[in-house]
């Protein structure tokens, strides 16, 4: 596949869809570690009862959907907020105010924060994070693409 394909893809897919889709490559590709990379079950549409008490538990809003457990090059973390494409015409693809100053305390303690708005930008800010050049891997993307759906 093209990259313009698989963006043309993307564009159809639901945020949860590339996602999963990202958290496939990173597993396939690094499973020594694969399961530090995990979900924040943050958002999602609940009763107010659930909200509560996710509240109650510890959760707090803003924060990125996914977190790479690694420490890496003197950082502590790598979150990742997934976003849908952008889209003329969309309000999708943005971060809240509450991520953008989860983003903010996050970086000033240590660790890295990267908005992705598809795979591409993923392998990117995983492979930067990690000190390795993401071109292997975009091209290994490019092969194997249909095995991450």
């Amino acid at each position: 596949m093209t990259q313009e394909e698989i963006l043309k893809i993307e564009r159809t897919y639901s945020e949860s869809k590339i996602q999963h889709t990202c958290v496939c490559w990173f597993r396939q590709t690094f499973p020594h570690v694969g399961d530090l990379l995990f979900a924040v079950p943050n958002g999602g549409r609940r009763d107010s009862r659930t909200g509560a008490m996710m509240k109650y538990e510890g959760a707090v809003s803003g924060v990125a959907d996914l977190i790479l457990l690694f420490p890496c090059g003197g950082k502590a973390t790598l979150c990742i907020e997934m976003k849908t494409p952008k889209r003329k015409g969309a309000s999708v693809g943005s971060q809240s105010d509450k991520q953008k100053a989860w983003q903010q305390l996050v970086e000033s303690h240590g660790s890295v924060y990267k908005v992705c708005h598809g795979i591409f930008e993923f392998v990117t800010a995983v492979c930067m994070y990690l000190g390795l050049a993401p071109e292997p891997y975009i091209a290994k993307v490019l092969d194997q693409y249909p095995m991450y759906r």
